[in-house]
């Protein structure tokens, strides 16, 4: 136990110790911001791998009876074993993840896995780059990405006289 009384603190210790207090604050808001990161990144290679194993396993088809039974048989497994999170439709999502994005390296890491839910849905490789990018570079939200994707964004930039001095490409 220390011998002072609060009364011996002086008020440039109080201007110090807030100081200290906002440095750490900062970290630690920092630390949990990064660790939310991490999981989410985490969880979506973790679907990626999912839909890379069962795709391996069933083919190109999940409709089809044997690709349909395989996803129905692994949802019930996996909901078991570790909860929600696991229907046949989020691993039919899973599935479709990895054919969009085969290369685990190439997918890039600083969307989440609510972000990716919105891409899939996009078939022509170069609109979805596009999103992409896009959401990485203004650091859009998955709302604000679907919104974007909603509103026809990529058209819109496709027919814009402006493109020829817009940085996107680069």
């Amino acid at each position: 136990m220390s011998n002072f009384s609060v009364t011996e603190f002086k008020s440039n210790d109080l201007i110090d110790v807030e100081d200290i207090y906002k440095k750490i604050k900062d970290k630690i808001i920092f630390s949990k911001r990064n660790v939310v990161k991490h999981i989410d990144s985490t969880m979506t290679e973790v679907y990626w791998y999912i839909g890379k194993k069962t795709y391996e396993k069933s083919g190109e088809s999940t409709k089809a009876s044997y690709g349909k039974k395989v996803v129905e048989m692994l949802s019930k497994k996996l909901t078991k074993e570790f909860g929600d999170g696991f229907s046949p439709v989020s691993i039919r999502r899973m599935r479709k993840f990895y054919e969009k994005y085969p290369i685990w390296s190439a997918v890039p890491t600083e969307l989440t896995w609510s972000h990716f839910q919105e891409l899939i849905r996009i078939d022509r490789k170069e609109e979805r780059e596009f999103y992409e990018k896009e959401a990485i570079k203004s650091n859009w939200g998955y709302r604000e990405l679907n919104r974007q994707i909603n509103t026809k964004l990529y058209d819109r930039y496709l027919i814009s006289p402006d493109k020829k001095n817009d940085n996107r490409k680069k």
